[in-house]
């Protein structure tokens, strides 16, 4: 009995234990048991929230990229002292894209000018940055990158590249000039056309039916040719305000190529895959020495190193120069320019071009008959690491490429008599397109997006025989040695050396042409740059070279 007691009150004893914490419970006090549940309640709302997301990006390298519409925002440059860039709203070639997409794009676009001034301070500070960020510069010694501020892309190259991916095909030096030398990718690239619509020389075809002579198929007959046109009064003004070849630095640096040169950049590669300096060779030399000659006989515009492009357009309309070295499409503007200064109509999409191009480059004295072509990446953009939707920033960029999106851009919009469509070809109204600015304003290769500029975009938007001379132009083009991303030596050896070299050959390239430093000083003129360490700047370049062609 006294054992049974003593069992009851052990039970009462416990029963009392129970009822004192269950009214701690009830009290707020939380158990481990509570916690985890809680816990476990917070992880399946989240998962929710995640799927629900991903169920919203439904991007498969068309539009939409999402199927309710979610928030992106961008900062860029407009490209172009004729864009409106306070007005983007306006441009509805770029909102047409933007509604397609299914974001909701928010995009501050500010004056290319002053584009690099404003965005650099915003970078250096790491704060108010959005989602996607035009970088200003190729970040070549990847400061930015290795800052920590941008997204790491390279999953998202595998996972959502849909259109870039098959654009790297067609341009294969680009994607290995957007990666790091350890291999990631941090940047979308803009991708240009390097061997279309480039740089080639051009004249006036109607001069050169006034002296009788054929086109020049070498730089010996290009000679001849300028020395012809000397003192003829082409524009029947009754003045000799007549100059055979106009030049700006630039573009008479072009020339180079018919020398197997590549003044512009200082380095080229070789038929072997070296790289090679420009500007300190025979080749260079016998260069210097013919358009010496040129200058020196009054057959190119004096001055060639400060003269505008203003001056250029004027004395286009005026008729006042034979030949030139500029883009292609060119023949397009200064033909319109010819035929407005002489006060006739002219078909822009028909007819007659006064100003043609020569049909390959005049061979040189050592053989080379090529133009040098544009660097294939001409810009990056970015993703903030900050970004809460770099996925869809990502994808946006991506769709960008799509041939859906380049219509947009570049031939505008159907339902607005932008274009015409015959036998599967797209046909611009060329009228409409250039009346008042009329691409321009509503977006055309708006230069604050990442795109790709291909030759199709030119066929159809000037003069339709432009577009044959670009085929038949196009295997002469060779690409230049491309922009890559150096290591941290290579960084040094050009902080080191590339601003005095190019300050030095670039002082001497005018003063030799110009005689105000004698040719017969190019030996000194050579020792003085192999004291400047050139050949440690050939090596980084051929370092990069390596690197972008899987060499290395």
């Amino acid at each position: 009995m006294k054992k049974m007691r003593t069992i009851l009150a052990l039970l009462l004893a416990m029963m009392m234990v129970l009822v004192l914490f269950a009214g701690c419970s009830d009290s707020g006090s939380k158990t481990p048991a509570d916690t985890s549940s809680k816990t476990e309640e917070k992880a399946e709302e989240k998962k929710e929230e995640t799927k629900e997301e991903v169920s919203n990006f439904i991007y498969d390298g068309d539009s939409p990229i999402a199927s309710e519409p979610v928030t992106v925002t961008m900062i860029c440059g407009a490209g172009g002292s004729a864009v409106n860039y306070d007005n983007i709203e306006d441009m509805l070639w770029i909102q047409a894209i933007i509604d397609k997409s299914g974001l909701d794009m928010e995009v501050e676009c500010l004056d290319s000018s002053s584009y690099g001034d404003n965005i650099r301070p915003r970078l250096a500070a790491a704060e108010d940055l959005p989602d996607i960020i035009q970088v200003p510069g190729l970040d070549t010694d990847l400061t930015y990158a290795n800052s920590g501020i941008f997204y790491d892309l390279t999953d998202f190259f595998d996972e959502y590249a849909y259109n870039l991916k098959w654009r790297f095909e067609t341009n294969p030096t680009v994607k290995g000039q957007a990666t790091t030398p350890d291999g990631k990718m941090f940047y979308i690239p803009g991708i240009n056309m390097s061997v279309d619509y480039c740089p080639a020389i051009l004249y006036n075809q109607f001069w050169l039916q006034k002296i009788g002579m054929d086109a020049p198929t070498t730089t010996d007959e290009l000679y001849e040719v300028l020395k012809a046109m000397k003192g003829v009064d082409f524009n029947g003004n009754g003045k000799d305000d007549e100059v055979p070849l106009f030049a700006q630095t630039g573009y008479l640096q072009c020339f180079g190529s018919s020398w197997g040169l590549d003044i512009q950049r200082g380095y080229w590669e070789n038929e072997d895959g070296i790289v090679e300096p420009s500007y300190i060779s025979e080749r260079y030399l016998d260069y210097l020495q013919y358009f010496n000659k040129i200058y020196t006989e009054g057959l190119m515009v004096p001055d060639f190193a400060s003269i505008s492009a203003d001056m250029n357009n004027e004395m286009a309309t005026n008729d006042q120069f034979g030949f030139i070295m500029h883009y292609l499409n060119f023949c397009h503007s200064f033909s319109q320019k010819y035929y407005a200064g002489k006060g006739q109509d002219w078909d822009t999409s028909y007819g007659e071009l006064a100003w043609v191009p020569l049909e390959a480059p005049p061979k040189g004295p050592f053989g080379h008959q090529l133009y040098n072509g544009n660097d294939p990446v001409f810009g990056f953009w970015a993703i903030s690491a900050k970004s809460e939707v770099p996925e869809y920033a990502f994808a946006f960029c991506d769709y960008l490429y799509s041939e859906e999106a380049n219509n947009f851009m570049y031939y505008g919009i159907y339902e607005n008599g932008d274009y015409e469509i015959k036998d599967g070809k797209i046909y611009p109204d060329l009228a409409k397109r250039s009346k008042d600015d009329y691409s321009t304003r509503m977006g055309n290769n708006f230069g604050g997006f990442p795109r790709i500029l291909l030759a199709a975009h030119r066929d159809v938007s000037y003069n339709y025989t432009i577009g044959e001379y670009n085929e038949i132009l196009n295997d002469y083009y060779r690409l230049p040695v491309p922009a890559a991303f150096a290591l941290p030596k290579e960084v040094d050896t050009v902080s080191a050396y590339a601003a005095d070299l190019s300050t030095y050959w670039g002082e001497n390239y005018v003063a030799f042409i110009t005689g105000t430093r004698p040719l017969s000083e190019f030996d000194d003129y050579c020792e003085t740059l192999k004291s400047m360490h050139y050949e440690d700047m050939v090596a980084v370049k051929q370092a990069a070279l390596d690197r972008v062609k899987g060499k290395n």
